[in-house]
């Protein structure tokens, strides 16, 4: 059993786009190094995902990778409560009840919303994207989480989510824990190699400035080699060198080192030499992790069982929240 006193904290991913090195060392290695410390709950948002269009297959297949990542960086099923979103069909059933709960003018004032419709003519919007923040507070509520680590851009998310289950509870009684916003401490912010003004992201337009956890040792060495640079010769880190900073950022990151060392270490040298070493710095980096992976990805009984005891570690959390839902609602208690 989990110490009562330990916080229980949901953290959501989706299955859309590859796991990038900035995903694993800003987020997934930090899931992992907090299993002792923390009730951590680790979902693989399906549902989310399909708020824009997504291919079946694909879908199914980076689910079932995004899983086994996740099992190879660390998450341990006996530490962690590692699932999928709709193995646990509470979270649908939920989010209709806090639909209920949700302004039509909340939804519309979300500030990730205005943007996806000023894109594209309001009208042709998916009504699952729009309404995607009241899953997430179904994710959320669902487990009694008291913190939800989110970065500032869905801060707005979760405050809703707050708003819900204060109204929830000041019409019911106690229901719903009300979470706390956790914004993690600034670490190391990996850039995109082609732009080093944007964050590395799964959803970048030019796959070029991402490197993927599971990129092999060419098209890591070749993505670094192509990074964009500064002007100039020096290897330093300046506000005035973005690009440099980004890879030597990636460099400390990967290697431990202190970013003054590695700066010494250039004296005299070019950025060619910094590229070259890097690349295989890298490469040297996601190797653990790459034989981890295609060592859980050779075994599917293996990872199947993995996702069915966090389904059903989940599940059990998630029936007595919405049972109690269900029953402040005035719900008909189906005969057992």
């Amino acid at each position: 059993m989990v110490p009562s006193l330990m916080a229980r904290v949901l953290s959501g991913i989706q299955p859309s786009g590859d796991v990038h090195l900035g995903n694993y060392v800003g987020a997934i290695r930090h899931w992992v190094t907090d299993q002792d410390s923390i009730d951590s709950f680790i979902c693989i948002v399906d549902l989310h995902a399909i708020s824009v269009p997504q291919d079946p297959a694909h879908l199914r297949a980076q689910t079932v990778e995004l899983a086994a990542l996740l099992l190879a960086a660390g998450i341990d099923p006996d530490r962690s409560t590692l699932f999928v979103q709709s193995h646990v069909h509470e979270h649908a059933e939920l989010a209709w009840v806090l639909n209920c709960f949700t302004t039509f003018g909340e939804l519309r004032r979300m500030t990730q919303f205005k943007e996806k419709a000023q894109a594209q003519a309001e009208g042709s919007v998916l009504v699952g994207l729009f309404d995607y923040p009241v899953l997430q507070a179904a994710d959320i509520l669902l487990y009694q989480a008291d913190r939800v680590p989110v970065g500032e851009d869905q801060r707005q998310h979760v405050e809703l989510t707050r708003d819900i289950a204060q109204r929830f509870n000041h019409r019911f009684g106690e229901t719903f824990v009300v979470p706390e916003v956790a914004i993690p401490k600034v670490g190391a912010r990996i850039m995109d190699l082609q732009n080093p003004a944007a964050k590395m992201s799964k959803s970048a337009e030019s796959p070029q400035g991402t490197i993927g956890v599971l990129d092999s040792p060419e098209d890591v060495s070749r993505k670094v080699k192509a990074a964009v640079t500064d002007s100039g010769r020096d290897v330093v880190s300046s506000p005035d060198k973005p690009a440099i900073t980004n890879l030597l950022t990636i460099y400390s990151v990967v290697t431990g080192r202190n970013v003054s060392d590695i700066e010494g270490s250039y004296e005299g040298r070019g950025y060619a030499d910094l590229k070259s070493d890097l690349a295989e710095a890298i490469i040297l980096f996601l190797s653990p992790l790459q034989e981890q992976y295609r060592d859980i990805s050779s075994d599917p009984g293996r990872l199947r069982d993995s996702l069915e005891l966090g389904a059903q570690k989940a599940q059990k959390v998630a029936g007595e929240t919405l049972h109690a839902v269900y029953e402040r609602v005035g719900f008909v208690p189906r005969r057992r």
